[in-house]
């Protein structure tokens, strides 16, 4: 079994930041409680299914791969940049620290590493999931989500292992039998069509990568079934954090919390966190997420 080691920054916590948000039930990700092991299948750019294996280390992250062989030095770069991605490993958040350190009340965030959020290797495979988040049940979504998966390149030798598809393996397939297989309702019209602009080159991803958090939220919302909640969430989950993106778990986590168990309106939870200026959208979601650990 081949490994790598990739070191981190001190604010870095591999736990926290697999359980940032659902990200880790979703195939191709797949989280092992027991070993406290990530699994992910990874689509390399030679097009192979391979499967990653992503676990805390001393001062950093180890990745095992079982499917390679003793030296792939070719590969090493490429997996390296996909799981830095992935544990948004290249986010500083010394200043979302010393900003908070103002609110006593959130003194848990820096004790305990908080901030840092789980992603995909690609924005198309993290806007597909959230466009697959939007009116349903978190239960919906999975099913959604692993049905999408089956449709992804298939690992060699391991049954039902599959990468998640690109959006060429998608656009070349007919819309009604992408919306037979996936079975997502609208929303499989409005990701077809997603990855064909994606393929054709009509939509560039990775310029989207460089935009600012302005940019990327209009770019995010000018697609078919995106609207603010899913181009906040996209945008919180590439490091833009000055919108809110208040979904049902929010309002159920703000009740709880703030609201005396009644429902707020969403000006309430906007007035509530405004305060945290350009931080506002990751400490809401780090309240959201603390309120399901707890």
């Amino acid at each position: 079994m081949r490994s790598l080691f990739i070191a981190s920054a001190p604010q870095f916590d591999f736990l926290r930041t697999v359980h940032s948000h659902g990200w880790r039930m979703l195939p191709p990700f797949d989280w092992d409680e027991a070993k406290a092991t990530l699994r992910y299948v990874y689509q390399s750019d030679a097009g192979e299914a391979l499967r990653l294996q992503i676990r805390s280390a001393k001062n950093g992250i180890r990745v095992d791969l079982p499917d390679c062989p003793a030296e792939l030095p070719s590969q090493r770069a490429e997996i390296e940049a996909a799981v830095g991605r992935m544990l948004n490993l290249d986010w500083d958040l010394r200043p979302f620290y010393q900003f908070m350190r103002a609110q006593p009340e959130y003194a848990w965030l820096e004790r305990g590493r908080h901030g840092r959020i789980l992603i995909s290797p690609s924005l198309w495979e993290d806007l597909a999931k959230t466009l697959l988040t939007t009116n349903c049940s978190w239960a919906y979504t999975v099913q959604m989500s692993g049905r999408l998966c089956q449709l992804g390149a298939a690992h060699p030798s391991v049954a039902g292992c599959h990468a998640f598809p690109t959006p060429r393996r998608i656009a070349a397939m007919p819309g009604d039998d992408f919306a037979v297989q996936v079975r997502a309702g609208y929303r499989g019209a409005w990701l077809h069509e997603l990855a064909r602009k994606i393929d054709s080159g009509e939509i560039d991803l990775e310029a989207w990568r460089r935009l600012d958090g302005d940019g990327l939220f209009a770019a995010v919302k000018s697609l078919k079934g995106f609207g603010d909640y899913a181009a906040g969430t996209i945008a919180r989950m590439y490091g833009h954090f000055d919108r809110l993106a208040i979904d049902s778990a929010c309002h159920a986590i703000f009740a709880a919390r703030h609201n005396g168990g009644v429902k707020a309106e969403a000006k309430a939870i906007e007035a509530h966190y405004a305060r945290f200026g350009k931080w506002q959208g990751l400490v809401m979601w780090m309240d959201v997420m603390r309120g399901y650990e707890d």
